[in-house]
């Protein structure tokens, strides 16, 4: 196995574009569990930043100036497969179907569920209703819009 031009190669945080830092960094909190590690600014940018951490894990936050939200194309996770660059970050959760019940109760924009790996994401008007298999995955967004994926790790697991 190769290990490349650079052993020892480990991430150290997703980097997220933002039109509110503020709810950005509540978001993410309550519902992520990220928590504040420390805030920064890049003055000639009128840029803020922050890092958010969680088990290791690092979210850095920007908002700049007059920043948009995320366009449309870049909104839904099947369309956003033919535009350029990074896709999304994808996080294992332990029993994702019983964990949609919290995300509706919270208000969470739901993007898509996927119930099943081969079968492409999709609008779910009720990802509750019952006589439905379990979610396999699903897409959420922040408040600007960013995709972020939730995978079921038991059923991640199993599929390898």
């Amino acid at each position: 196995m190769s290990i490349g031009a650079l052993p020892g190669l480990k991430i150290h945080h997703v980097s997220i574009s933002v039109p509110d830092m503020e709810a950005a960094l509540k978001w993410y909190a309550d519902i992520l569990g990220f928590q504040e590690e420390f805030r920064f600014s890049i003055d000639v940018l009128s840029a803020q930043g922050a890092f958010m951490v969680r088990e290791g894990l690092r979210i850095e936050l920007w908002a700049v100036k007059d920043a948009g939200r995320v366009p449309e194309v870049r909104r839904e996770p099947n369309t956003d497969l033919h535009a350029g660059g990074t896709k999304h970050a994808a996080f294992l959760v332990p029993d994702l179907q019983g964990r949609l019940a919290e995300l509706v109760k919270r208000g969470v924009d739901i993007a898509a569920v996927q119930r099943h790996p081969s079968e492409p994401m999709a609008k779910d008007p009720d990802p509750l209703a019952l006589g439905k298999p379990p979610a396999f995955a699903a897409f959420i967004r922040d408040p600007g819009g960013t995709l972020i994926e939730l995978l079921d790790e038991d059923r991640v697991a199993k599929h390898g």
